[in-house]
């Protein structure tokens, strides 16, 4: 089959945060039965749709796409105003629970197929405390543009909590921003494009650029949810509770400055080994920036990923 014979499906259900409707999106083969399903926790500051074309090529071999855009995200933010608006406190819980959700119904609509979680980003922190809560559920995991321990997350996580004490949930603070992201475009300063660090390839970035969905300020709440899932992950005893033989695929571009250049997803491989997962695999491309399904050798990054489902589908 070819990557237009795809039947595309949206959903709603609750939040865990008791108030917020999830939008939740499937995309499945047309005409042919599935052979697996690939559920992406999705990055900050994007959302599930964003990966159209990826998810069809991963139809057109016989996968079911699917995810859900994380509180503050995307459609399920109720407005503008609560894009990058997690919640309060419980922000971190409350988004490994709607990834949690999203996989119930899935194994309900097709209880029989594998489930694959597929992290990328922010969603890979996310993605590896479902590892630790709910790996039983799970065939495999694709970890895409994760980060080792190196970051001050606790002190960060503070001051976004003192931050929103002082000026209000939804204050969108340039200090924090600064905080998470101010070194990231350090390496590409002579593009002139403060979203060289996402990738090579010029007409993603123009298009992130472009869209409404992407280039929002988070919140001084979403900060707080973004540090304590990058402080839960980034704890020495993380790796213990993932599954021993869970296959973990890890994939980052060497210069990718949220995974420090290919040290930091180095540093999560080597604590999942010494925690005794047997089934962990690593690749690096070289040139390769934060997106690698938005690189220029997205070709070969997708080629390695389906090896590997294979091998796990074996």
């Amino acid at each position: 089959m070819n990557e237009s014979q795809v039947i595309f499906e949206e959903l709603t259900y609750p939040s865990a945060d008791g108030k917020t409707r999830v939008h939740g999106y499937i995309w499945r083969p047309d005409g042919v039965e599935p052979r697996a399903m690939i559920q992406l926790s999705h990055g900050m500051c994007e959302y599930v749709q964003r990966y159209d074309g990826w998810a069809r090529r991963f139809c057109a071999l016989g996968f079911v796409f699917c995810g859900n855009d994380h509180l503050g995200h995307g459609h399920t933010a109720p407005d503008e105003a609560h894009l990058g608006f997690t919640a309060p406190r419980e922000g971190a819980f409350y988004l490994v629970e709607d990834l949690h959700t999203m996989s119930v119904l899935m194994r309900q609509r097709f209880p029989e197929l594998p489930l694959i979680l597929y992290g990328h980003s922010m969603g890979s922190f996310a993605a590896r405390a479902y590892l630790t809560r709910y790996g039983e559920l799970l065939t495999g995991a694709l970890i895409s543009g994760t980060a080792g321990a190196g970051q001050p997350t606790g002190v960060a996580k503070r001051l976004a909590h003192a931050i929103a004490a002082a000026k209000g949930d939804l204050h969108r603070s340039k200090f924090l921003t600064s905080l998470a992201f101010g070194a990231y475009n350090k390496r590409f300063r002579e593009e002139k494009d403060e979203f060289s660090w996402l990738t090579r390839d010029k007409a993603v970035r123009d298009a992130y650029r472009d869209d409404r969905f992407c280039t929002f300020v988070f919140t001084a709440a979403g900060y707080d949810t973004l540090f304590t899932l990058l402080n839960t992950v980034s704890k020495k005893n993380w790796a213990a509770d993932v599954p021993k033989k869970l296959p973990i695929l890890l994939f980052a571009g060497e210069e990718d400055p949220v995974g420090d250049y290919g040290k930091g997803v180095r540093q999560v491989y080597d604590r999942l080994v010494a925690a005794g997962c047997e089934q962990v695999s690593l690749k690096l491309y070289p040139e390769g920036r934060h997106e690698m399904h938005n690189e220029c050798n997205r070709d070969k990054v997708f080629a390695d990923l389906t090896a590997f489902l294979e091998d796990v589908l074996k």
